[in-house]
């Protein structure tokens, strides 16, 4: 079975992704991650078909996240790359032992259309339209148990956007105040909105943390990041990858309940995880 996330949406998409792989992980058993990014493509590719080919007792039905794939193999000039992975998933579509689980932040083009027709399961995640994105503003701070006044929904839809990446971390760190109640002009007087960022410059070192086996690295780039963002944002990043391992998403909503309960901080979180 195939299921394709796609659509510019990177945090929507990115939650749906984790909904799906802890509902997994509950009812089945193995699980195995991808990211074509990261690796080499070719490389990565021939890890895909060994994990999907191995066989256990243990084990009924397999678990592939699959990450930035079509990217690298829609624009690759090898075509013999291209065509064994269009191969390998369609040789899949209606396979009951494996689910393949995609993640694309684009529309795929023309040679990797058939994602998007039956059987396989699409969701597209477009961004928000304005009256849907200060829904979504609303819903996410009551969930946290804010209380937001209507000018302060629109100046959080006005300054943000289409980022709902750092919405969320926004709305993290209101949370944190005593005093959960929010007009726009509180918010204008909390938030920085001019501080400058590196998006890609951020990214590179969250996978660091998350791929990297050197201790010394790891931390390197922690102290970089703790020095531009906040712990809170960097813990949400981390904890939102879909390349985590299933033991590690365990791990991360453990931390959660850590910071929420008092006993520990995100700063103290982040550390701990780079230590262990």
């Amino acid at each position: 079975m195939l299921i394709f996330l796609y659509g510019p949406d990177s945090y929507r998409r990115q939650e749906k992704l984790k909904e799906i792989i802890i509902k997994y992980r509950k009812d089945r058993q193995s699980v195995g991650y991808f990211d074509f990014s990261i690796k080499n493509p070719d490389e990565e590719f021939n890890r895909l078909r060994e994990f999907c080919a191995s066989h256990s007792l243990f084990e009924n039905v397999k678990l592939a996240v699959i990450e930035n794939i079509l990217a690298d193999f829609a624009k690759s000039e090898d075509k013999k790359s291209q065509k064994a992975t269009i191969n390998f998933l369609k040789a899949n579509l209606e396979n009951k032992e494996l689910t393949v689980l995609i993640s694309e932040s684009k529309t795929p083009l023309k040679t990797f259309d058939f994602l998007l027709k039956k059987p396989v399961l699409a969701q597209e995640f477009k961004h928000f339209s304005a009256n849907q994105f200060e829904f979504f503003i609303k819903k996410e701070a009551e969930e946290r148990g804010l209380r937001l006044t209507a000018d302060a929904i629109e100046f959080l839809a006005d300054n943000f956007n289409e980022d709902a990446w750092g919405l969320i971390n926004e709305i993290e760190k209101l949370s944190l105040f005593n005093d959960k109640n929010f007009n726009a002009n509180r918010l204008i007087e909390i938030i920085d909105y001019d501080k400058p960022t590196n998006s890609n410059d951020f990214f590179k070192k969250i996978n660091v943390l998350s791929f990297s086996r050197s201790f010394e690295e790891r931390l390197v780039n922690l102290e970089i990041l703790f020095s531009r963002e906040e712990p809170a944002k960097i813990f949400n990043f981390l904890a939102s990858f879909s390349s985590n391992p299933p033991d590690l998403i365990e791990k991360f909503a453990d931390y959660d309940v850590a910071v929420k309960s008092g006993k520990m901080d995100y700063e103290e979180v982040l550390l701990d995880m780079v230590l262990v």
